[in-house]
């Protein structure tokens, strides 16, 4: 039995149910003892925890791939950077977030730490395109907040049941779209 093996099959749960499944539920699903789980985890939360430190890592390792993309414009490369999520969406559905938010709330505090410290690479290339002419001039750390601020907001709609199963990507899509494009029409349209 692997650690891996068992974060697969929590993923697997949380993408079949959310977070409300059992290190119980979960070692059945394995055929192991649930005592064999807790040699891995000690608790829930701590595998929880590494699911999400696994999801983390992919998205760094997708940001690192993406800014070394010598092909990509600046512009491109900030656009993918903004709505960049692991392959594997089951923590970053809306709806799991909030239960994530409420149930787990140490888990929660990662991902919060996470969002709100994990900006050096894109303001680096916010300052490249300024410095290049490929974005305008504009305060780096007014758009962070922005940006942060609307992606907790839509974090939260969810609980208040307004966002009729949208999905995080696509609003975030919808997010990037308003932050980089605007709202008025461009010029001579």
């Amino acid at each position: 039995m692997s650690k891996e093996r068992i974060l697969d099959a929590a993923r697997t749960e949380v993408i079949r149910g959310g977070f409300r499944f059992s290190m119980n539920d979960l070692s059945k699903q394995l055929g192991m003892s649930t005592k064999t789980v807790y040699e891995f985890f000690s608790s829930k939360e701590d595998l929880l925890k590494d699911l999400l430190d696994a999801s983390l890592a992919e998205i760094v390792q997708k940001e690192q791939q993406l800014m070394s993309n010598s092909s990509l414009s600046i512009p491109s490369k900030l656009r993918q950077a903004l709505v960049m999520l692991p392959d594997d969406l089951g923590m970053f559905d809306l709806q799991r977030l909030s239960e994530l938010q409420r149930y787990y709330p140490a888990v929660w505090s990662q991902l919060d730490r996470f969002i709100a410290s994990h900006w050096d690479e894109i303001r680096q290339l916010i300052h490249t395109g300024q410095a290049s002419g490929e974005l305008r001039s504009f305060d780096t750390d007014v758009f962070v907040q922005v940006y942060i601020g609307g992606l907790y907001r839509l974090m939260e709609q969810p609980a208040k049941g307004s966002w009729n199963g949208s999905t995080l990507s696509a609003a975030l899509q919808e997010m990037v779209d308003m932050l980089l494009e605007g709202v008025l029409p461009k010029e001579g349209s």
